[in-house]
C-alpha cells in the first residue's frame, strides 16, 4: 500500500462520522470480525449478531455503532462510541447517558461498551495535557465494570490487521488510509498539547515543610493540566490510613511559616452550604461512608483556619487557598466533587 502524508488525508477522516462508518461497514458485512472483537474484548461468544449505525435515543443522543447479540440464551447490547479528536470532542457524562438510555428500555440483559479513542490511560502523558476522554473512560469503567473497554485506535488497527484478508479491496484501502491518518493525528495532537509548566514547585513556596508530595502521597498520579504539573489523589479508592496521610500533609503545608497569617478570610455562606450538601450526599451511599470523616475534618480545617480561603459552591468542587509572604495567593489544593484532590507540583 502506498504511503501518504497523514495530514494530507485530513479531508477524508477529520469527521468522526467517516471513521465510525468505516468500522460499521466492516462489522455489518463481516460478522466474524465483530464476533471476534467481542470475544477478545469481553471473553464471551456472541451469536445472531445485528449491527446498526446511529441508534438514536430521544433527548439522549445517537450511538455511533449499536450491536445486538445473543449469548447463553440472553439478549445483549454492545455500544461503540468512536472518537478521533480526544482533546476536542469528549462530552462529559456521555457514556453514562448512553448506557442508562439502553438500560431504561429494559430490552437487554446486559449492556457492553467499547470506547474507541486516540489515547487510553496506557499512554504516557508526562509533560502533556491529559485529554478529557481519559476521565470519561474512568466513569464508564466505574459504571459497568468489566463490561466496559477503552480501546485506542492503534489497538483497533492492530486488531483489524489480523483480519485484513477478509476485507474487500475497497475496505482494505480505506482502513490503510485511516491508519496512516489517525496515527499521524495522534502524534500531532500529543505534540500540540505539550505543556510548558512553570518552574516553581511546592518547595519554593513552603520552604520549611520539607515534603515530597510524590513520595508522601505515593498512591497518587501525576498529570499535566492548564499549564500545571498536578499530583492527583483519588480518595474513593484509599484506605483509612492513606486518607489520614492526605489530611496530615495538608495540615503540615497549612502550618508553614511561609504563610501570611495576617491575611484573614471569611467563608461565604454559599461555600458552607455547598460543603454541607456534599457531605449529605455522601451519607446516601454506603460506599462513601468511609470518606465522611475525612472530608468533614478537611472542610472543618479549611473553615476554622482564618488564613485559609475556603472557596467554591460544590458544583464542581472547592478550593483551599492561602497567601505566601512576598509571593501572593496560591492554591493549597483543589477538592473535586468526583472525590479527587489536586496538588500543584509546578506552576
Amino acid at each position: 500500500m502506498k504511503r501518504y502524508n497523514g495530514s494530507g488525508l485530513t479531508p477524508l477522516f477529520y469527521s468522526e462520522i467517516s471513521s465510525s462508518y468505516m468500522l460499521y461497514d466492516i462489522f455489518k458485512n463481516h460478522e466474524k470480525i465483530i464476533a471476534r472483537l467481542i470475544e477478545e474484548t469481553f471473553n464471551i461468544l456472541p451469536e445472531k449478531i445485528i449491527v446498526e449505525r446511529e441508534r438514536a435515543y430521544p433527548k439522549k443522543g445517537s450511538i455511533d455503532i449499536f450491536v445486538e447479540f445473543i449469548n447463553a440464551g440472553k439478549k445483549h447490547a454492545l455500544l461503540i462510541e468512536v472518537k478521533v479528536h480526544d482533546y476536542l470532542s469528549a462530552t462529559d457524562g456521555q457514556i453514562g447517558t448512553y448506557i442508562n438510555a439502553v438500560l431504561e428500555d429494559s430490552v437487554y440483559d446486559e449492556v457492553y461498551f467499547i470506547y474507541l479513542t486516540q489515547f487510553t490511560a496506557e499512554n504516557d502523558f508526562k509533560g502533556i495535557a491529559t485529554p478529557k476522554t481519559i476521565d470519561e473512560a474512568k466513569k464508564g469503567k466505574k459504571l459497568i465494570k468489566e463490561r466496559f473497554a477503552h480501546i485506542s485506535w492503534n489497538q483497533m488497527h492492530s486488531f483489524l490487521n489480523k483480519h485484513y484478508e477478509m476485507l474487500t479491496e475497497e475496505q482494505q484501502l480505506i482502513v490503510s488510509l485511516n491508519k496512516q491518518w489517525i496515527l499521524q493525528q495522534c502524534e500531532s495532537d500529543l505534540e500540540s498539547n505539550k505543556i510548558d509548566v512553570g518552574e516553581r514547585g511546592i518547595e519554593d513556596y513552603f520552604f520549611d515543610a520539607k515534603i515530597d508530595i510524590r513520595n508522601s502521597l505515593y498512591f497518587g498520579n501525576e498529570i499535566c493540566e492548564n499549564k500545571r504539573q498536578i499530583w492527583r489523589i483519588d480518595t474513593s479508592v484509599l484506605e483509612e490510613k492513606q486518607l489520614d496521610t492526605v489530611l496530615d500533609i495538608i495540615k503540615i503545608l497549612a502550618g508553614s511559616c511561609a504563610i501570611n497569617r495576617i491575611k484573614q478570610y471569611k467563608t461565604e455562606e454559599l461555600t458552607l452550604q455547598g460543603a454541607k450538601d456534599f457531605l449529605i450526599q455522601m451519607t446516601q451511599s454506603i460506599e462513601d461512608w468511609k470518606l465522611l470523616a475525612f472530608y468533614s475534618r478537611l472542610f472543618l480545617l479549611a473553615e476554622k483556619t482564618s488564613y485559609l480561603k475556603f472557596n467554591g459552591t460544590g458544583a464542581r468542587g472547592f478550593s483551599i487557598k492561602l497567601e505566601i509572604q512576598g509571593k501572593g495567593e496560591i492554591s493549597l489544593c483543589t477538592i473535586y466533587r468526583n472525590k479527587t484532590i489536586d496538588f500543584s507540583l509546578k506552576r
